[in-house]
């Protein structure tokens, strides 16, 4: 991304070549969270990120930043956004949500999150929450490492899981899953991206999600390093994953394809 511009040419065409191609509309999405995690360039209209926003005790000012991202967005003609960010600050010493969670408190998480969630919806944007199950309570990046989080269903359901449910209760389109280890949900050495228990039984089955499912990007070293992107890829589709995210590299969505036909 360079500037305002670029991104509006580049996105007409995409929309362009991709409905011609297959005769649907094109999904084109992007992470503007605000604040640290900012995608648009400096002459775009951004937002203050989710602590800030957070410190006001007014969520009607997230639902705001959700209208005020959502229209930029569709001008520019992204449709879908990757926030935002449900994460409970539950664990001061993390060093990837912090600023990006709006609060220490689930309750507060949820209010905050779906006003922002609403206000992108309302600008008609595909609003994304994540990270199911929550990537709060992690001492270490899922950019780099593969984390783990030892509690159990109930000890989530009265903390991570609060924000999460209530979203699909007030009709989250999207939702972006993470690549943790979660040891009491899923008995073999899988993330939450890979897992079925996590993604069908408990995200599907239990609270009811019906929409989208997509992963966190699966060249973060949590997949790519442990168990490969393409391999995680397959496991991703087969544990109940609809869109899957790869970033930065074209050879792996190839080979990403290649595994995906050879397991079909």
């Amino acid at each position: 991304i360079q500037s305002i511009d670029q991104i509006g040419k580049s996105t007409r065409k995409l929309h362009q070549r991709i409905e011609a191609s297959t005769g649907h509309p094109a999904i084109i999405s992007i992470d503007q969270e605000g604040g640290v995690v900012t995608r648009l360039p400096k002459e775009a209209s951004n937002i203050p990120g989710a602590m800030l926003i957070g410190a006001t005790k007014n969520k009607e000012y997230a639902k705001e930043a959700g209208r005020i991202t959502g229209k930029e967005l569709r001008a520019l003609g992204i449709n879908m956004n990757l926030a935002p960010v449900l994460d409970v600050n539950s664990n001061p010493d993390n060093p990837v949500i912090g600023v990006r969670s709006y609060s220490s408190n689930p309750c507060m998480v949820k209010d905050f999150g779906i006003s922002m969630m609403k206000g992108l919806m309302e600008s008609g944007v595909m609003a994304t929450v994540k990270h199911f199950p929550g990537h709060g309570d992690t001492k270490v990046d899922s950019h780099l490492e593969l984390p783990v989080v030892e509690k159990s269903l109930e000890e989530l359901m009265e903390c991570e899981l609060i924000p999460f449910q209530s979203a699909i209760l007030q009709g989250a389109p999207c939702l972006m899953t993470s690549h943790i280890l979660f040891p009491k949900l899923e008995k073999e050495k899988k993330p939450a991206t890979m897992s079925k228990a996590i993604l069908t039984n408990l995200l599907r089955d239990k609270l009811g999600f019906k929409g989208l499912i997509v992963t966190d990007c699966l060249e973060m070293s949590a997949i790519k390093s442990y168990y490969g992107t393409a391999y995680g890829a397959v496991e991703a589709v087969k544990a109940g994953a609809q869109i899957l995210c790869i970033s930065h590299t074209a050879q792996l969505v190839i080979e990403t394809i290649e595994e995906i036909e050879a397991a079909v």
